[in-house]
């Protein structure tokens, strides 16, 4: 499915055109919230969910993460949007979880990790 758009400027003008540039979306997922995730973990975590999309290039195209709810709640008092990141070819990486760092008491950190994402729509899009 492509979309554009047409813009006139103040003399009536064409400015922008579908000729100017047309979004295509390749992928659509759902991303289900999940609620139950927010203790607090040991140690850093890694996975990730593999979105591999035909088309996908991070100089022609960009990837929207969008929350359908914001309130999930979350154990902890807050909730998690996913992020993203480009591995190369058509494959992109979407982290659900937090990785961060607390102090220990001791003038050390603890590495820990918290779960609870809300449900989102992770869309790729194209810029023809």
């Amino acid at each position: 499915m492509s979309f554009g758009i047409n813009v006139w400027n103040e003399s009536g003008a064409l400015a922008l055109g579908m000729d100017d540039f047309t979004l295509q979306k390749l992928a659509v997922m759902i991303l289900p919230a999940n609620p139950s995730g927010g203790i607090v973990r040991p140690a850093p975590r890694s996975d990730y969910i593999l979105m591999d999309v035909a088309g996908y290039s991070p100089e022609t195209c960009f990837v929207t993460i969008t929350p359908r709810y914001y309130n999930t709640g979350a154990l902890f008092g807050r909730s998690v949007i996913p992020t993203y990141k480009d591995l190369g070819g058509t494959q992109i990486a979407i982290y659900s979880y937090v990785n961060y760092r607390r102090p220990n008491g001791t003038g050390g950190w603890l590495e820990s990790w918290v779960e609870s994402t809300v449900e989102c729509v992770i869309e790729v899009v194209r810029v023809i």
